[in-house]
């Protein structure tokens, strides 16, 4: 039985294919564009790139990492370019300062609730027919019911 391909998987690419490929890499060309110009997969460019190039041209990897501080605590820390801005160091930190910074959520479904036992108002969502702003609340006002009853 004839194979196109080696038992491994993938198709066979030629030493001057992988040459070519690896000039046009290091010129900044992407893989769709290698791959048009050789004939070839763009997976297949790209498997070969990441297997045995950098990932990336080296003008895009020259770029620095920024720093930022924390929005809670102040303390530095480091984030990498491509990703989005962090504001916080820790989830910690991030838990802290939108707890203490409720009133800035921007989200429309929030209501406030009045609840049952002790009357304190609390904020939850709109669907979510909560009666009591804690658990403790709920004990007491359900038990405390009950014993009244069979009194």
């Amino acid at each position: 039985m004839k194979w196109d391909r080696p038992l491994t998987g993938g198709f066979v690419i030629t030493n001057s294919q992988k040459e070519r490929i690896s000039h046009m890499r290091l010129e900044g060309e992407s893989y769709a564009g290698i791959a048009d110009a050789l004939g070839l997969s763009r997976n297949t460019v790209k498997s070969f790139c990441l297997r045995n190039l950098h990932p990336e041209p080296l003008e895009v990897q020259a770029v620095s990492a920024k720093s930022s501080n924390c929005t809670q605590c102040g303390k530095g820390f480091v984030f990498c370019p491509g990703h989005r801005k962090r504001r916080f160091c820790s989830d910690q930190c991030r838990m802290t300062w939108w707890n203490d910074h409720r009133d800035l959520l921007k989200s429309k479904a929030v209501v406030v609730h009045s609840c049952v036992c002790c009357g304190k108002h609390f904020m939850g969502y709109e669907r979510q027919r909560r009666k009591y702003c804690s658990h403790a609340c709920y004990i007491a006002h359900r038990y405390e019911k009950e014993r009244a009853c069979h009194e």
